[in-house]
This record gives C-alpha cells, structure tokens and sequence, in this order.
C-alpha cells in the first residue's frame, strides 16, 4: 500500500493523520501552511441572524471576540465545523456536507448572515433576501516544501488536499522543485480544490462529501488501487520471448494405398466381432459385473447406525447455546438502544438550556428576542406556556435591571419625603411621632433614606421582590406607582425565565428537541436503568 501524504495546517493535520492510521492507512503528516489569527472586532450581534462558517480555524483563532456572537446560532459546512462550533459554546442550526454555497442556499429569505472566515475564502453568492456580511478572523500562511517532502513525493504516493488554497500552493510546489505530477495521486475535499489542483496528476479523486470522513475512505480506495496498478505493471526487460516449438515432421505418404484400405476393413471387422461376443455373454448370464451385481450381501455389512435412532442430545445443547447467545446479544442491544436515547435525550436538553441562556442574556441587556421567540414555542411551549409567553412579552417591552434602579434613584427625593399634610397640626404630629420609635436592634431602620438604600441594594442583588416590598413601605410610595409596575413585571420574567431553566434540567415531559419530537428521557435525578453493564 503506498502511503498518504496530508499538508493541511495544525492541529487539523495530526487529527487527520490519526483518523487515517485507525483505518490501516499508512499516513504521514507534512503541514505546508501556518494558521493564526488576526486582529477583528466583533460587530452588533443584534444585526445579524446567524453565523456562517466555512472552517473550525474559526473557532481555534478567534480569539475571545468570539463570546459576543455565542447568542447567534451556527450554520456550519461540514460536521467537524460543527463540533467544533458546540465545543466553543455556540449551538448549531444547520450542518452541510457539499461546500459552503449549498448551506447559504438553503437559508429562507429574509435571514441576516454573519460570515467568519479566513483571509482566503471561497466567494459566496447569497441568494435572493438573504444579506451576508463577511469578517475575517484569522489567516493562513504558505510554508515553503521541505526536501524531504519533495523527496517522498517521487515515490508512488496519495497526497491529501483540504482546500483550493492548499492545492495551488502545493502544485506550485511541486513545479518549483521538479516533482513530476504523473507519479502524484491526489485526492480532494470537494470539486472546487479539483479544479484548483490543475492537470497532469496520476489520478485525482474528489471526496463525496466535505467532511474528513468521506475524504480518507476515498484516500483509503486510491491507495489500494494505486498500490494494485504498481505491483502488476512489470518493466518490459523481465519479458521473455516463449521457446519456439518445432512442428512435427510430416508423415510421409505411402505410394500405394491398398495397403491403407486393408487394415481399416480389419479393424472394422474385428470390432464387430467384439462387440457381438459382448452382447452374447450378458445375454446368456456369463458376464462377471452380473454375479457382482446378483451376489447378496452380507448381514453384517450393513452399517451400524441403520436400525438407531441419531443421538439429538448434541443438537440440543447447541441449541441452547445458541438461545442463550441470542439473548445476551439482544440485552446488549436493548442496553446501547437506551444509551442512545439518553444521548439524544442529553443533546437535546443541553440544546434547551441554551436557548434559555440567549432568552436570558437578550432579556437582561433588553434586545429583542427574534429567532429565539420560535426556538422558546418549539421546545417549551407545551410544557411552559404562561412563562414562554411571558418571556416572548418582555422581549417586546423590554424592562432592564439597570432601567430600574435609574429609575429608583430618579424618585428618590418624593419616595423619603411623602406627600403632603393638610394642615400645620397635622404636621406638627408627624414630626412629634417619628421622634421616638420603638423597634428590636436587629430590624431594619425604619428611616425613609435608611428604607430607600437597602431598597437599592436587594435591587442589585436581584432581589426585586423584596425591593419592591421596601418601597411601599415608603412615604411616598404612591408617587413610585409606575415604577412599582415595571419591577413587578421585571421580577415576573427572572421568574419565568428560571422556569425554562428547571424545565430543561428536570422536568421533561413536555420539553422538545429542535425537530418538534418529544424528549422521551428521565431526568438526571432518576437515573437510566440501561439494563446491565
């Protein structure tokens, strides 16, 4: 088998160099570019609907910018782009398997599109009502081909190419140091790099799909015929010419022919004599096959087992063996069965916590809520209506926590100072009743200002319910009345919003996954019972 030679960049590199040694190809690692980030500043996640992605190296260099769009979901090109998409905490919409431009075509109308790449791309072409808007987050740098390389590769061998980039510098790599392309096999992520590579290589075979999977079985089946082509084709100098056979000499003919005719006539005769003395011997009994064939035979020639039943006690137990076998390997399937449930049941939970999270993080900073109103009815709406619909209803009227102690320190002089008295004798006895208040040590001072401060406080610790309980107590508290509305419904949302949260962790019955189905799985507080081990 000849080997597989792989020139993407690290880490992508070892990883695939490791897939394709797990499948019984021998693969060898020559990176021949250097990947690293660039300097990016993350634009208004507010703008954009969705992020696309071409590459993981997005998710490897971009840097902590990358946190302000982890509220946007990800429609990635392939399944390594995805995974690696959910390892930085973004979750994933959609997943292609033929190249970026088919992901983009199937985005409806009407989606803004936030694309991350590097600064070599494949050009796009959204289609019609879809705007994409394209940041660059890191960069690809050619290295130049070691010797030892260019050295491999005039020996039969597969090279693996990742990307249209990749593919042109690795030609002109080859043209520079006089690499034959017709001793080169290539194969490729996708027809793109195909056309990249050029012409005059020994075989160039383009992988099904975008993803490192597919690519290696096809590097796997180039190897193999390579390999098979190589060993049955023979330099012409092993060939040798066949010995030459002398014909028989010709018989010479005799000058007479009576003599010719005369023998034929007597073996045609002597064969009917033959023949008839046959026949007149079996006719008459005296041929020896018939005392053979008419001679009894002996009693104790026949075989033991003809009067005795087959012993079945064998089969039996083989058959029980078989039974028991049978039933170990459906206990084994029952068990992976549940252990894929719990998986998907696992996925989906974790999907529903961070739709939960964005619904949060948007309510909190008092952005509108957008995709994450149909993501909240999808996955919460039958087991959490009146929280999802109070959810969706503070997305639209937004009331911030930063909103409400503005708000309170606005007030504050007409909360301590209260309203009015109607006469002077009525004042003179407020004034003479707060001049002695009997209260324990340990409770709060009944002060206004005293009041309003630790109002403020249990504000910023998000404990609206009890700052809101501070402020009626206040003299003038009627003059807080719409203020006192919007905190109300402030703590009414946190409320409902950590509803979602346990629904998602414990309470699944009428929790569902991104495709509408049920999730059909056991909290984590009763565990699976998978039904052995």
């Amino acid at each position: 088998m000849i080997p597989l030679l792989v020139v993407r960049p690290e880490p992508g590199c070892s990883a695939t160099v490791v897939s394709a040694r797990a499948l019984g190809l021998t693969a060898l690692g020559h990176p021949l570019f250097a990947v690293g980030p660039v300097a990016w500043q993350a634009p208004d996640p507010s703008a954009f609907d969705a992020l696309l992605v071409g590459s993981a190296n997005v998710f490897r260099h971009g840097g902590e910018q990358l946190a302000d769009l982890r509220g946007l979901p990800v429609r990635a090109v392939g399944e390594s782009t995805a995974e690696a998409a959910r390892e930085a905490g973004f979750a994933v919409q959609a997943t292609g398997s033929g190249g970026l431009q088919p992901v983009l075509d199937a985005v409806p109308a009407g989606t803004r599109l936030l694309r991350l790449a590097g600064a070599e791309r494949v050009v796009l072409s959204p289609p019609p009502g879809v705007t994409l808007t394209e940041v660059v987050v890191y960069a690809s740098e050619p290295l130049p081909m070691e010797s030892r390389l260019a050295a491999t590769l005039r020996e039969p061998c597969v090279v693996a190419l990742h990307s249209g980039t990749a593919a042109r510098h690795f030609a002109a790599e080859c043209d520079r140091l006089g690499v034959d392309r017709a001793g080169v096999a290539l194969v490729t992520i996708g027809p793109r790099v195909s056309a990249a590579a050029g012409a005059g290589w020994q075989a160039v075979a383009t992988a099904p799909a975008s993803e490192d999977a597919a690519m290696l079985a096809t590097a796997r089946n180039l190897c193999h015929t390579t390999s098979d082509k190589d060993a049955k084709a023979m330099p012409e100098d092993t060939l040798t010419e066949p010995p030459a056979v002398t014909p028989p000499p010709a018989s010479v003919p005799s000058r007479t022919g009576g003599s010719g005719r005369t023998l034929l006539a007597g073996a045609v005769i002597a064969f009917a004599l033959g023949a008839g003395l046959v026949g007149y011997a079996n006719w008459r009994g005296f041929a020896p096959w018939n005392h053979e064939a008419a001679a009894p035979k002996p009693v104790g020639s026949q075989p033991a087992s003809a009067g005795r039943a087959p012993d079945l006690i064998p089969l039996q137990a083989r058959q029980s063996d078989l039974e028991t076998r049978m039933g170990l390997i459906e206990q084994r399937l029952d068990a992976a069965s549940a252990r894929a449930d719990a998986a998907s049941g696992n996925a989906s939970r974790a999907e529903a916590l961070l739709v939960a999270a964005a619904a949060r993080r948007a309510v909190d900073r008092g952005m509108p809520l957008g995709y994450l109103e149909d993501q909240l009815r999808l996955r919460f709406g039958n087991s959490q209506p009146s929280a999802v619909a109070t959810v969706i209803e503070a997305g639209r009227q937004a009331v911030t926590l930063d909103q409400l102690v503005a708000g309170l320190d606005s007030l504050s002089s007409q909360l301590t100072r209260g309203p009015d008295q109607g006469n002077a004798w009525d004042r003179v006895k407020q004034q003479v009743s707060s001049l002695f208040v009997i209260r324990r040590e340990s409770a709060p001072s009944p002060r206004p200002q005293m009041v309003l401060r630790r109002a403020r406080l249990l504000l910023e610790a998000g404990r609206t319910s009890e700052a809101v309980d501070a402020v009626e107590r206040l003299p003038g508290a009627a003059e807080a009345r719409e203020w006192l509305i919007a905190a109300r419904r402030y703590d009414e949302v946190q409320r409902a919003l950590d509803s979602l949260d346990t629904a998602a962790l414990l309470d699944t019955r009428g929790l569902r996954d991104a495709a509408g189905h049920p999730v059909n799985q056991s909290p984590p507080s009763a565990p699976l019972d998978a039904g052995g081990n």
